[in-house]
C-alpha cells in the first residue's frame, strides 16, 4: 500500500509545473507561485492537484528540510504549510524561512490540531490565515486571492 501511494506521489510530483531546485518563472505576469508543504502523502497527492485547478504553480515539500530548499532556490508568492511536520510546531520554521525570503507572501497554516498558542504565535508572524484540517480549499482559495491582489495593488 505505502508502495501504492509513494509511486502516485512521485507521479504527482512529474506532473507539477515546478519541482524544488527548479529556478521560479522569470516573467509572471500574475504571480501564483505556491509552496505547500505537509507530511502527510494523503494531503500532498490531494490538495496540490486541487491548487493547480485554481491556477496555482504548485511546488510540493515533505517535510522542513525540503521546505527551506525549495524557499533558498525558488520565489514563491504563496506558502500553505502545516503545522506539525517533523515535530510538533516546526512549520513555525519554514514560515518564518518564507518571511524572511519574501516579506509580501501569503502566509498559511494548515493544521489537524488548532491551539491557542499557535494561533498567537501566527499572529505575531503576520500569518494570513489560520486553517483547521479538513480544510474549506475554496475558502482558502479566496483568501490567498483576496491577499495575494490587496498585494498587488499595494505595489502599484
Amino acid at each position: 500500500m505505502n508502495a501504492v501511494l509513494a509511486e502516485q506521489e512521485n507521479e504527482l510530483r512529474r506532473r507539477l509545473p515546478s519541482r524544488p531546485g527548479e529556478p521560479a518563472p522569470t516573467q509572471r505576469e500574475i504571480s501564483r507561485s505556491l509552496l505547500f508543504v505537509d507530511d502527510e502523502l494523503s494531503i500532498r497527492l490531494t490538495l496540490p492537484p486541487l491548487l493547480q485547478e485554481h491556477g496555482f504553480q504548485v511546488n510540493v515539500a515533505a517535510n522542513v528540510r525540503e521546505a527551506l530548499e525549495a524557499i533558498k532556490t525558488n520565489e514563491f508568492d504563496v506558502l500553505i504549510c502545516d503545522l506539525n511536520i517533523d515535530r510538533t510546531a516546526d512549520g513555525f520554521e519554514v514560515m518564518h524561512a518564507m518571511r524572511q525570503a519574501n516579506r509580501d507572501a501569503v502566509v498559511v497554516i494548515l493544521t489537524a490540531y488548532p491551539a491557542l498558542e499557535t494561533a498567537l504565535e501566527g499572529i505575531h508572524i503576520e500569518i494570513d490565515d489560520y486553517v483547521v484540517k479538513p480544510a474549506d480549499i475554496d475558502s482558502m482559495i479566496r483568501t490567498i486571492e483576496r491577499k495575494l491582489r490587496a498585494r498587488r495593488a499595494k505595489r502599484l
